[in-house]
């Protein structure tokens, strides 16, 4: 082989190599991440999410917040003309329920305030639309009051649905979409145009009792509380778990009346809602009456006391 045959074996062969070299695949560089870097840093622990607790559709804060007024209220026709008021029998939606009950709308010049008032049980084969707390609702009224008087739900004609373990919630909800209805009426031309919901009291009766202070909670602007026989032990927010009642919170004065003779609902109840409404420093009155039951006798000494007290009451707070 010749010199020039050589040099020409050497050259192919160094060509050879650097085709070949580059063929090969070679190890990639570690980057900062690979899990053999030795710059790994640790993974990020994320805290585990803390589940949002189900709130109860029975506490105040659902009840503030739910929504009212679907539907429709009808005032069906005039009941009673009185001289100082006329009284109107309603008819109004409640959620999916359908519930009766009567108004009474002063005579005069208005703004008038607005009191609710509820009645106690009675069960559903006696009770009537005009019953006992009729003659409370006429005394409010008579004295330059607009009343509210729902029969509340599972009292006919109203609907039945029952009772629940909702702490009373479903009697809330009928009052509460009650003043929907009204106040979106007393935007138009209607026998509620003169209504000041800026002064509104609330009346209840034993198991309307419970209910109004219920809804004291969940209303600011109730500024007179009326409690007679109340409902007012049988929940307490520490044996439910949750907010029943909102002393803290109102700006409300009370009212509390209590016949001595009650079998119904014991009298410790009340004399212990004093106690709580004092401790909570609202302005709070207490009637114990010696010789009155549960529902006051209707022509006795007492229930006309009570009602001049109510009358007084009311008067001192909302006019």
């Amino acid at each position: 082989m010749n010199k020039r045959s050589l040099q020409l074996l050497v050259a192919f062969s160094l060509v050879s190599i650097g085709i070949l070299s580059a063929c090969v695949p070679t190890q990639p560089k570690n980057e900062p991440g690979d899990d053999d870097s030795p710059s790994q840093k640790p993974p990020i622990s994320l805290p585990t999410p803390i589940p949002t607790p189900t709130r109860s559709p029975y506490s105040l804060e659902s009840l503030a917040v739910r929504e009212y007024g679907s539907g429709e209220l009808t005032v069906e026709y005039p009941w009673l003309e009185q001289k100082e008021f006329t009284r109107y029998k309603i008819v109004y939606d409640s959620d999916d329920l359908i519930i009766h009950g009567f108004v009474n709308i002063p005579r005069g010049e208005g703004p008038f305030p607005v009191v609710i008032a509820l009645h106690g049980y009675i069960p559903a084969d006696e009770y009537e639309t005009l019953d006992y707390s009729t003659r409370y609702a006429d005394s409010i009224a008579r004295k330059g009051y607009i009343v509210l008087h729902p029969n509340l739900r599972n009292f006919p004609p109203s609907d039945i649905v029952g009772r629940r373990r909702d702490y009373q919630s479903g009697y809330v909800i009928d009052v509460m979409n009650l003043l929907a209805h009204v106040r979106e009426l007393s935007r138009q031309d209607s026998i509620f145009l003169d209504a000041d919901f800026s002064r509104m009291g609330v009346w209840g009766h034993s198991l309307g009792g419970g209910t109004a202070l219920r809804l004291v909670g969940i209303l600011p602007e109730v500024k007179a509380a009326v409690l007679y026989g109340a409902v007012s032990q049988r929940y307490t927010n520490a044996n439910t778990g949750i907010e029943i009642f909102d002393y803290d919170n109102t700006s409300a004065a009370f009212s509390v009346h209590h016949g001595e003779q009650d079998d119904v609902i014991s009298v410790a109840w009340s004399r212990k809602l004093c106690e709580q409404l004092k401790e909570a420093e609202k302005e709070t009155e207490c009637f114990f009456y010696t010789d009155q039951p549960h529902t006051f006798y209707s022509q006795g000494e007492g229930d006309a006391l009570f009602i001049q007290r109510t009358i007084d009451f009311y008067e001192r707070h909302l006019k």
